[in-house]
């Protein structure tokens, strides 16, 4: 299986993962190529089966190399994919697959959507559909507080999703916004945000869900396939010149051709994970992959938000939230059936088929060759060094450095060299390093940030000497407190709109910014810099996020403005391509 299997990835990949290692009858064995361009000692042709995981993505060279690809091309076994997040990019996903030759597809997309996504991009491919989570094996230990001690009536964490991903993405922010709104008028204790400054993680987020007597939920996925990237630029080159506009006046804008074309919607893992602690579930009506029903195992709210009344007493009611509870939790969780283990017995069943007569146990020398190529590889010296240093450190003051994943891939050492240079070199960011200290901000999350946003400033001042070229072009939506910069094609001729520059710095002054963002996306979750020679990751998959900036302009305005300035210009937006 080849997978990102790093420590410092998210539960839920890392739980899905080691399923595999731990359910599966057959020798499963792992591999990570994510940071490594080639290995000499793997070879594939040791084992009956090569499984590319959902936490890769096939197309990018980041995860996958160009070596890797070429040796999944060349071997004639058994081929299995999973594959997350369908609806984005399509054609170059499919491609990928087409190109290695994958066999088997493990797709979330449920009919007929799988079937308008994988027919006609990827022919003769079994289809077998999963789920993209299953019931957390970690929470079932976890001790189900009684809903009469739960202080919070219901409690919810959306997110803003992109609009080009369609009016069934939006719906997360949608049922937040119209519950809060009521809540008040039914004397109801809430918890509701949707906002990024709103996200909780990890253990606190479990001692948050397990603290309420229910949580919102609607269907995941998209209801817009966007095959070839058109419905994500159309959306950016609007709201380009029509900054603040809401998701109705695009989508009748730009979005309704779109709207449809696919629609993929299937249960949350969040369901699993409420189930799992004893949460009430208040919904709004949908398929949720026929795992839980209406009225049985959720209180129905309608989209229209026309029976606000009704939700309201069932949730008072004791006797029938502990019994929709209990049946829930009796259906989902205890039943087994969406557990890991019947998730890896599927799983075997689908690849016994396929490979047919199954070999005994047997060594794969190469494949351990292969682990210790690695090994010795990545990270490199330097960082192993740096990496012990900083363990060192930790255990003297008692407070991690740095994100463990990155450390261990060497972006750590890389960032930070370049980030310590920019905050000294740069009067603007040596501010922000100052001001953020003051503030008591962890030096390794806000150099970071410093980083990052030292690219952003020299790409829109045409500084930037990277592989691909771009133009940065600066977003603002007032209506969302949002200021966002996104890397555009040269070719795509997209222009600011005017006024966008003015406004947005007027938001910065009076502290009317919640949110500041890089979007990468269109070029993927890196650049590739040129002097020095070295790949910065953007963010989370070529989104950054600044949240410490966003904190430090709330405490000084002008020093905010400042370290904005090159990327929303001097007296006037000039945005010009890389060189």
């Amino acid at each position: 299986m080849l997978c990102d299997d790093r420590p410092g990835n998210a539960n839920t990949i890392l739980d899905h993962i080691e399923a595999f290692r731990r359910y599966s009858r057959h020798q499963v064995r792992t591999f990570n190529p994510v940071h490594t361009q080639r290995s000499i000692a793997l070879d594939f042709n040791e084992f009956d089966a090569v499984v590319i995981h959902y936490s890769l993505v096939l197309s990018h060279e980041r995860h996958v190399s160009k070596d890797f690809r070429a040796k999944l091309r060349r071997y004639r076994g058994l081929k299995v994919q999973f594959m997350q997040d369908e609806y984005r990019w399509v054609d170059r996903a499919t491609s990928a697959s087409r190109d290695v030759g994958v066999d088997v597809l493990f797709t979330a997309a449920p009919e007929p959507a799988a079937g308008q996504l994988y027919d006609t991009r990827l022919p003769g491919v079994r289809r077998v559909q999963t789920l993209t989570g299953y019931v957390p094996e970690s929470l079932q230990s976890v001790p189900r507080r009684p809903l009469l001690e739960r202080p919070i009536d219901v409690g919810y964490r959306g997110r803003n999703l992109p609009f080009w991903l369609g009016r069934l993405t939006q719906e997360k922010q949608w049922i937040a916004q119209g519950f809060m709104a009521r809540a008040s008028a039914y004397d109801l204790r809430t918890d509701i945000g949707w906002k990024e400054q709103d996200r909780i993680y990890g253990e606190q987020w479990v001692e948050f869900i397990a603290s309420c007597r229910a949580t919102l939920g609607t269907e995941s996925g998209a209801s817009i396939a966007d095959f070839d990237g058109g419905a994500e630029r159309a959306v950016r080159a609007y709201l380009a010149g029509h900054p603040g506009a809401s998701f109705e006046e695009v989508h009748d804008a730009v979005l309704r051709p779109y709207e449809g074309n696919v629609v993929v919607n299937v249960i949350s893992p969040r369901v699993f994970e409420a189930a799992s602690l004893g949460t009430g579930l208040v919904m709004f009506p949908g398929e949720y992959s026929g795992i839980v029903s209406p009225g049985e195992h959720y209180i129905v709210l309608e989209k229209d938000f026309s029976n606000m009344h009704e939700v309201a007493i069932k949730l008072k009611d004791d006797q029938l939230m502990t019994a929709m509870v209990e049946r829930t939790h009796e259906h989902v969780v205890k039943s087994g059936r969406w557990s890991f283990q019947t998730f890896i017995r599927e799983f075997d069943d689908v690849v016994a088929e396929q490979v047919g007569a199954v070999r005994g146990p047997r060594r794969t020398p190469r494949h351990r060759l292969a682990q210790m190529e690695r090994a010795l590889r990545v990270p490199p010296l330097h960082v192993r060094v740096t990496r012990r240093a900083l363990t060192v450190a930790a255990a003297i003051r008692r407070k991690d450095f740095a994100r463990r994943s990155e450390i261990e891939s060497g972006s750590w050492l890389v960032k930070g060299s370049l980030a310590a240079r920019a905050a000294v070199g740069d009067p603007d960011l040596r501010a922000v390093f100052r001001e953020g200290r003051r503030a008591g901000m962890a030096v390794d999350a806000l150099l970071e940030e410093i980083l990052e946003l030292s690219l952003l400033r020299r790409a829109a001042q045409g500084d930037l000497v990277a592989d691909e070229r771009f133009w940065v072009i600066p977003e603002f939506d007032g209506g969302s407190r949002l200021l966002r910069f996104v890397s555009n094609p040269v070719q795509s001729h997209m222009q600011v709109a005017d006024g966008t520059a003015e406004r947005a710095r007027e938001a910065v002054r009076t502290g009317a910014i919640d949110v500041i963002e890089w979007d990468h996306t269109a070029f993927g979750p890196t650049i590739q810099l040129r002097s020095p020679a070295v790949e910065v990751g953007i963010g989370t998959d070529g989104v950054k996020r600044y949240t410490l900036l966003v904190q430090i302009g709330r405490r000084q305005p002008g020093l905010l403005e400042r370290a904005l300035a090159p990327a929303l210009g001097g007296s006037g937006v000039e945005v010009r391509p890389l060189g």
